[in-house]
Order: structure tokens, then C-alpha cells, then sequence
């Protein structure tokens, strides 16, 4: 986690500690490298496989989750309803109290999605018999993972990604195994894989934010693969089936894009002396952060409580803190960077110009049309940030506070400065 020591750094130290010159020019050669290989990754959706099979390190009592590492005991509700349908689903337990007792025995290991080379979105639930989203950079050959949009078909259905462990979802997830995933495998090889850079780049000037707005992603991920469903499916009703699973999930392409994401992000991650966010991910109790130059330590704060649109008869005292790994898009200048659910339009485009300010460079095909097609800011800087006093906005979907309950709705958070703090105490002990 954060720095150990007994005696806590100046914050002003540090940073005039790393405005040495020697120090500054290595961090600055350094972020140039992490943007440069961010900038040459090729990510390309190149199939479905079950997480046993293809995520690194994998086991059948293994769960992950969205976020940096948490225990059961500190899990918030939402996230402790999705592990309950985990374990269910699997087969692991019968009902919920057969559940907790597994995990309160310590029977079921908990670990973050991103430790794994995959992400999840809200909850983030991975278990070991879910099929995954598999992209790979082309570039370097490396994958990464993300599951399957569980939802019943609209966002504020029941859906074990915000906590449900309902019948309904259980056996959603058992239909996605036995139908939607292998047709889509199917569909993802006749389109001989699908480049998610054009279509997010296309859906950034449609209007899209391409984490909680993704009106045109979706659709156009369909029309990708819709050659190859009308190939795959046996029988009409199940082509409709799928065809309006898109249209009423209009988050349906968020997976993937977080996959794609995690790609570039793991593309520029290792590099030494840099500064540059790599991760920023969620898991309803903490908020997370990882550094190119730090490896995979992670670095946590007390997650927001978000704020926005809720659904009718929730109120702002059942929200639950912030949760999932799609603050990955955020990472990559997406989301909240370039279209801010706080306010209008005018208000996101200050927001976006404010975090150029905290951002390294710009994107070379994420370009945004409020801003005459000028590059999303790329590259979230621990220095910058800590020095300007200045975080991201992060969109969200919004979870109850409360297990097995539906979404509560969606809006926008801010990660907490602790978190950058830490990061950059131990940045500046490394490059002493």
C-alpha cells in the first residue's frame, strides 16, 4: 500500500526533491517511454475463453474482483452480494448462507482482476468457469481479460455486478455460458477479431464518453459482429435474442473497451522513473492506483461516495462507495476526462482542459469534437497531480450500499489525494 514509515515525508520535500535537475530529466525521458509504448500498442479483440483456461494464475477458489485488494470482512455489500453469486453460480454453495460460510472460513481467495491482466466492471466478479473477453496487443503479444455484461438487458435490471445473487441472474450467467459466449467466440473469429480503437475513437465524436455513455460503442460493436451471429445462431429467436441484449444494454461494448484499455495502460507499465497512473480501479470500500516506475504495488484512499442521477427510491444515504475497474477508460483519458457527468457540457469541456494540466501528452486516436478534434489528455501524472492540487473525474455507475440490491444509478466521483500522496512519497524514496 502506501508509504510505512513512521515518519511521513514533506510533500513539499519530495517534490522539490524530484525537481533536481538530474531527476527531473530521468522522470521526463521516462514518461515520454510510457507514452511512446501506450502509443505503439495494438490492441485487438481476438476472442472468448473461460477464465480457468486463459487468465494467468486462475484457480477454482478464486474469485476476482474489481479494485485494489480487499479481505471479506471489508467488502462493501454490493461486492459481497456479487461474490455470493460467484459461489452460487459455480456451485460452490447452495444459497447465501452456505456462501458467507465459505468465505467466512476462508475457503474462497480473494484477489484483484487487474493482479490478473483482466478488469470488471462495478463489482468485477471473475470466476473460475466465466468466459472472458481475451484482446491482445499486437505489438508486444500480451493479453488482457475482461467477463461479460451479465445485465438482464437494461442497466438498472438486477445483475450480479452490482450485487444481485437473485435466481433471475444466476441464471442469466448460465444462459451466457451456454449460449451468448460460444456465439460470440464464433462471431469475434468470422470478424477475424475487432480493432476497438476506431470504434471508440468513432464513438468519442457520436457523443459518447466511452465508459458510462456509450450509446454509439455498442452498436457499432454489434454491426461488427453481426455477419457472424447471423452465421453462428441455430435459430432466429436466438439471433433476436442477442440482438436485442445490445440494444437494451447500451453498456454491452464497456467490457471489451475496458480490456482494450488495460492493454495500452499494461503497455506503458515498468517503466523506471516514471510517474504515470497506470491504474485507477475500485473496489466499493478503497480507491486504487498503480505507477509505471512502482511496479504492482498498489497505493489506495477512502473511495468517494458518488454523486448524480439516481433511481427512483434511492436516495443519496443508500449509495454504497465507489466500485469497479472502468475508471480503467479514465486512465486512458476517457469517461469523466472527456465528458463529465458534474455538470453541462461546457462545465465536462473545462473539466477536460483542466486535466491537461495533470496529463503527460495527448491522444493520438481518442480525439474529442467539443474541443475541434484536439487528442484526449493521456497520461495521468502522480507529480503533476500531487503539485497542482488537481484529480480526475471519474463517471460511475452507482451501487446500493446494501447486498442484492439493483443499480442505484449513475454519476461521478473523484479518487482521493491520499492515494497520489503515497504514490509519490514512495516515488520520490525510489529515486533517492
Amino acid at each position: 500500500m502506501g508509504s510505512k514509515d513512521a515518519v511521513r515525508p514533506n510533500i513539499a520535500d519530495v517534490l522539490q526533491e524530484l525537481g533536481d535537475p538530474r531527476r527531473k530529466e530521468a522522470n521526463r525521458r521516462a514518461n515520454a517511454e510510457t507514452i511512446k509504448r501506450m502509443k505503439q500498442s495494438n490492441p485487438i479483440l481476438v476472442g472468448i475463453g473461460k477464465a480457468k483456461d486463459v487468465i494467468p494464475g486462475m484457480r477454482k477458489n478464486l474469485i476476482l474482483h474489481a479494485g485494489p485488494p480487499i479481505t471479506w470482512g471489508r467488502a462493501s455489500g454490493a461486492l459481497k452480494g456479487a461474490i455470493i453469486a460467484g459461489l452460487i453460480f459455480e456451485g460452490m454453495a447452495r444459497d447465501k448462507e452456505e456462501a458467507v460460510r465459505l468465505m467466512t472460513a476462508g475457503e474462497v481467495d480473494l484477489e484483484p482482476c487487474h493482479d490478473h491482466c483482466a478488469v470488471g466492471p462495478m463489482a468485477g466478479i471473475i470466476t473460475h468457469s466465466m468466459s472472458v473477453f481475451i484482446v491482445e496487443d499486437q505489438t508486444s503479444g500480451g493479453r488482457t481479460y475482461s467477463n461479460l455484461s451479465d445485465d438482464l438487458g437494461n442497466y438498472l435490471s438486477d445483475s450480479i455486478r452490482f450485487g444481485v445473487y437473485e435466481k433471475p441472474a444466476i441464471d442469466h450467467l448460465h444462459w451466457m455460458e451456454q449460449t451468448l459466449a460460444p456465439i460470440l467466440g464464433h462471431a469475434i473469429e468470422t470478424a477475424e477479431g475487432v480493432d476497438f480503437l476506431p470504434i471508440i475513437g468513432r464513438s468519442l465524436q457520436m457523443g459518447d464518453d466511452c465508459h458510462v455513455i456509450m450509446n454509439a460503442a455498442t452498436p457499432l460493436f454489434l454491426q461488427e459482429l453481426m455477419p457472424g451471429l447471423i452465421k453462428a445462431c441455430d435459430s432466429s429467436e436466438t439471433l433476436t435474442k442477442i440482438v436485442n441484449l445490445f440494444y437494451a444494454d447500451a453498456l454491452f461494448a464497456l467490457n471489451p473497451v475496458m480490456a482494450t484499455c488495460k492493454a495500452i495502460s499494461t503497455a506503458g507499465s515498468g517503466v523506471e522513473h516514471s510517474s504515470i497512473v497506470t491504474v485507477m480501479a475500485r473496489n466499493g470500500t478503497e480507491f486504487g492506483i498503480k505507477v509505471s516506475g512502482l511496479g504492482d504495488r498498489w497505493f489506495t484512499g477512502l473511495a468517494d461516495i458518488g454523486r448524480g442521477s439516481l433511481v427512483q427510491g434511492v436516495f443519496p444515504s443508500d449509495l454504497g462507495r465507489d466500485m469497479g475497474d472502468s475508471a480503467i477508460t479514465e486512465t486512458l483519458g476517457l469517461g469523466g476526462t472527456v465528458r463529465s457527468l458534474s455538470g453541462s457540457i461546457t462545465d465536462a469541456t473545462k473539466i477536460t482542459l483542466r486535466m491537461y494540466g495533470i496529463t503527460e501528452s495527448e491522444s493520438d486516436v481518442f480525439r474529442l469534437p467539443t474541443l475541434d478534434g484536439r487528442g484526449a489528455p493521456m497520461g495521468f501524472d502522480i507529480v503533476k497531480i500531487v503539485k497542482k492540487n488537481r484529480r480526475p473525474e471519474v463517471n460511475s455507475g452507482l451501487a446500493h450500499k446494501k447486498m442484492n440490491r439493483a443499480a442505484a444509478g449513475a454519476g461521478f466521483t473523484h479518487p482521493p489525494m491520499q492515494a497520489f500522496v503515497d504514490a509519490l512519497i514512495a516515488f520520490g524514496e525510489v529515486e533517492s
